[in-house]
């Protein structure tokens, strides 16, 4: 554990949920190749397209349109729509195409699996502090198995903008208004949604090294950096006593 700020007494914390609390990446790619094979089964005409190609497809979008860049619910069926008209799909049965499509991903995207760890550090953290999850994903913590921890959820939807934007953290505010934004700790291994979303939001932060976030995308220092949750919680915890 590293420390680059001095790290004041914390009295809530909150979590990024994907590559923080569990690895995202394979459960990622069993969802996009199953979604890949439900659109050519329903739409043989877009077969062409390979889970890559769906990919690339979402990237350009996201680059053309920075808004949806913290949005993944939005991103998705916002692509999954472009793409079906790219294939000539009648504009009459796009719309329950993408539906079923995206109930099909979130099937296999909630297949996640919670170690042991993180349900044992979750425990201990949620006996001491009120517990928040922030997440720009749309995994369903109670589907996993962690909704039991979070006395709030806060995802993107039509009136929240994601992460590194300060509604999430504000929305968060509002439901612990005793607790002033600079005792509040967030907890994610993005540079960007998670440290510095939490440093706009004057928030403290705490980077979680071993997630897909790398120390040259740091535009600002977390308040520190762990590399597993049993450290970080042992030194939550610590303070407590």
């Amino acid at each position: 554990m590293q420390f680059y700020r001095r790290l004041y007494p914390v009295q809530a914390l909150s979590f990024d949920l994907d590559d923080t609390l569990y690895n995202n990446v394979p459960v990622m790619q069993r969802a996009e190749q199953a979604v890949r094979d439900f659109m050519v089964q329903e739409f043989p005409q877009t077969s062409p397209w390979q889970a890559q190609d769906w990919l690339r497809h979402r990237q350009q979008l996201m680059y053309n349109n920075p808004d949806l860049a913290s949005n993944m619910t939005q991103l998705r069926l916002t692509a999954l729509a472009d793409g079906l008209r790219q294939f000539a799909v009648a504009d009459d049965e796009i719309d329950a195409g993408v539906e079923a499509a995206f109930a099909h991903f979130m099937r296999h995207r909630n297949a996640v699996e919670i170690s042991a760890e993180v349900h044992q550090a979750m425990r201990q953290l949620a006996e001491y502090f009120p517990l928040v999850a922030l997440s720009n994903g749309n995994v369903d913590v109670t589907a996993i198995g962690l909704g039991e921890y979070f006395r709030h959820v806060f995802q993107p939807s039509a009136s929240l903008r994601g992460k590194p934007f300060a509604d999430m953290f504000r929305a968060a505010e509002g439901k612990l208004p005793d607790v002033a934004p600079q005792q509040w700790l967030h907890i994610g291994d993005s540079p960007s949604a998670d440290v510095l979303g939490a440093h706009r939001a004057g928030w403290q932060s705490a980077w979680f090294t071993g997630g897909l976030g790398q120390a040259e995308h740091l535009q600002v220092l977390p308040t520190l950096a762990y590399s597993s949750l049993p450290q970080l919680t042992q030194q939550l915890l610590k303070n407590t006593k």
